[in-house]
Formats: C-alpha cells, structure tokens, sequence
C-alpha cells in the first residue's frame, strides 16, 4: 500500500517517521519518503523505518509461533 510523504506529498511504499523534540515537547512528528528522510537526517533528526502492519503482524506471528512451547496433548479423563 503507497502512502503520501507529509512533506513533498510523493507516494512512496516505505515510510519514515521524523520527530524532534525540545525540553519534552514534541515539535515535529511526521511521515516521510525515504529521500526525504535522507534529509532530515543530515539535518541530524531522528527518523525511523516505520514497518507496514502487514509485515509487522507476520513477524509477530512467526515470533509467536517460535516462542511458544508445544503443549502435549492428553485424553480427557474418563468419567466412571
């Protein structure tokens, strides 16, 4: 899925997320394109890959499916 980049309004399929922040308070907090990302970054701000959902809920289900221990299976008891 494209989203629109928040500061040169291109459609781009990857995202970044550029915030900046003084004394606790968030001043800019925004999506971008990886070129402008590119930029924010040589102006020295934070910026961060933002994962789709898509891919984010596949890894947390392959993560989840890892972690967990297989449980064995019994037989219910017999009711006498």
């Amino acid at each position: 899925m494209e989203s629109v980049c928040r500061r040169c309004y291109h459609f781009s399929k990857n995202l970044y997320r550029v915030t900046t922040e003084d004394g606790g308070v968030v001043l800019l907090n925004m999506l971008v394109c990886p070129s402008c990302a590119r930029l924010a970054k040589s102006l020295g701000l934070a910026t961060v890959k933002m994962e789709s959902a898509k891919r984010a809920a596949k890894t947390t289900g392959v993560q989840a499916m890892t972690d967990s221990k297989q449980q064995s299976v019994q037989p219910p008891p017999s009711i006498r």
